[in-house]
């Protein structure tokens, strides 16, 4: 093996793990929700055709793509781990969904999000805490956030669904 493809290799492991890493860090571990899960969440976002829905720390797109097929949304997604990102993205251009879905490979803390009528996330305590009053200010009137897990530290949510033990809660928040 020549030196130059053991350099590239270094740096593809590091890219790798050093931005799961880093996305652990900052906002969460890449941990796939199960499929039920998910169903959830889109059965509480009430999501309605024409819609915009933003998934925080997008990882695989697998909510991405079930809320496109569920539901007639446009969805973004933002994801900084460039493992799962790579992963969403061949899922996207396999369900030929890269029309309804556009996912960016950014740190979604510096992004817009006013424009979303419903936000999903499955975020740690920490970036919780961090985002709050970002999603304060720009969730507008009458859009909806969903957190898996964890709440915001000092908001209350709107609805929590937890219809058994064994299951996780979502907290829901709405825009005023």
């Amino acid at each position: 093996m020549s030196l130059i493809t053991v350099i590239i290799l270094l740096l593809l492991v590091i890219l790798i793990f050093g931005t799961l890493a880093y996305a652990s860090i900052s906002a969460a571990p890449w941990v796939p929700l199960f499929k039920k899960d998910i169903k959830r969440m889109i059965k509480l976002a009430n999501l309605q055709p024409g819609e915009i829905l933003y998934d925080l720390g997008a990882g695989d797109g697998r909510i991405l793509l079930e809320c496109i097929k569920q539901q007639r949304v446009k969805a973004e997604g933002w994801e900084i781990a460039f493992l799962p990102y790579l992963i969403a993205r061949l899922r996207i251009w396999l369900n030929r969904a890269g029309d309804k879905i556009t996912l960016h490979y950014q740190n979604f803390y510096q992004a817009d999000l006013s424009s979303a009528d419903v936000i999903v996330c499955f975020l740690t305590p920490q970036a919780m805490r961090k985002l709050e009053s970002k999603i304060k200010k720009e969730l507008k009137p009458g859009a909806r956030f969903l957190s898996y897990a964890f709440a915001f530290p000092t908001w209350q949510a709107s609805l929590v669904d937890k219809p058994q033990d064994n299951l996780t809660a979502i907290f829901l928040y709405k825009g005023e």
